[in-house]
């Protein structure tokens, strides 16, 4: 938690398309300038900008601050994602760094991810991806699949439970104008996709992009000035960090999460005070793991809370990323989830608005070793 309050006060998104269409200095400001424009606040008086970027180097900073128009760019970042940047920019808010900071997510999804360390004259592989790769294990879908197959034997989830997250997703992308997917998807279409690494299908797999979304986060006099309830950052726990070899890891029950148990004891809140949940899918089943991690369900619970898909579309009683998710409306690494989350507390999700959503809950990658957190009114 922070000491001084701090609130998300606008948003931004660019189109997302599947080739690269645009270069990542250009999305980042367009999606900064919608921010700015959506918090009301004249882009000269931000002091913050954190750029994210999936490959690569980030943009110049201060090519980016010039074209926005900020004058003085007293705290920068670059690195990290969902909740664990959400986080890094609330520190320097709090440690009086800066009074805002734009935290812009830029996608570029055209170089691989992750591909083993293949010598391209001698063919020999090196670092830790000797022990695998010769055996052909050596690709983050591949090494997820043996975490998605302890779990699902482990509390008997079936496969078709799993594809009602994905269909409920998509039920919640199709009333989202930004999301990459716009038909609708049945359990069967799930279970028809191909394999990618059994027991992981396609389906089960975010999609990749290319855009950039942004949200302005401000020091709580400056957002009370800008909106007179903002959405507040009320704390957060577990900045999320890489994982490279989650089939390593060893298996952490549910009920003994460290994260979870951080955040509810810093907030003072616990699994009933939650109404929407923006749990991270890079995989599908992260989103259901994160539900028993939180103890919002059971340790394996997830499987029949899903199943049916009415618990957790806009309109359930727990509805879970509404926007799509990362499997419908694309991947933005957890930046989406926190744009969707400002949006359902403040109540300008439109047509997919929850009926309740007075506290949101945002995480992001694997629930070991991720990060969670929470905004709502006060």
């Amino acid at each position: 938690m922070t000491d001084r309050p701090v609130a998300i006060a606008g948003a931004g998104y660019t189109t997302l398309t599947r080739r690269p269409q645009r270069r990542p200095v250009d999305l980042a400001v367009e999606a900064c300038l919608q921010a700015t424009a959506d918090a009301g606040i004249d882009p000269a008086f931000v002091d913050g900008l954190f750029l994210q970027t999936h490959h690569g180097d980030a943009p110049d900073t201060a090519a980016v601050a010039r074209r926005i128009g900020i004058n003085d760019v007293n705290w920068s970042c670059d690195g990290g994602f969902g909740v664990g940047a959400l986080a890094r920019a609330a520190q320097a808010i709090d440690a009086g760094e800066c009074s805002s900071v734009l935290v812009c997510k830029i996608m570029d999804t055209v170089a691989p991810v992750n591909t083993p360390q293949i010598d391209s004259l001698t063919g020999d592989v090196g670092g830790d991806d000797q022990f695998e790769v010769p055996y052909g294990l050596g690709y983050t879908m591949q090494r997820v699949g043996f975490l998605m197959r302890r779990w699902m034997v482990r509390y008997k989830i079936r496969q078709d439970q799993i594809g009602w997250l994905a269909v409920a997703e998509r039920r919640n992308a199709l009333l989202n104008p930004r999301a990459v997917f716009s038909t609708p998807l049945s359990v069967d279409d799930y279970l028809g996709s191909r394999w990618i690494a059994e027991p992981v299908r396609l389906l089960d797999c975010d999609y990749p992009v290319n855009g950039a979304f942004a949200y302005l986060l401000a020091r709580g006099d400056l957002a009370r000035s800008l909106d007179p309830d903002p959405v507040w950052l009320l704390g957060w726990a577990g900045p999320a960090v890489g994982d490279v070899a989650p089939h390593l890891r060893p298996e952490e029950p549910p009920e003994s999460n460290r994260i979870a148990r951080e955040l509810y004891r810093d907030t003072g809140l616990s699994p009933a005070h939650l109404d929407v949940w923006m749990l991270y899918d890079g995989f599908s089943f992260l989103a259901m793991q994160w539900m028993e991690a939180l103890g919002v369900v059971e340790p394996g619970g997830s499987g029949e809370y899903v199943e049916g898909a009415e618990r957790i579309v806009h309109t359930g009683e727990h509805p879970l990323n509404t926007h799509g998710g990362q499997l419908s409306e694309g991947r933005l690494h957890g930046a989406g989830h926190i744009l969707e989350a400002f949006q359902q507390v403040r109540g300008t999700a439109g047509a997919r608005q929850a009926a309740r959503a007075d506290i949101a809950v945002i995480t992001s990658a694997f629930p070991y070793n991720g990060g969670a957190a929470v905004v709502g009114r006060r």
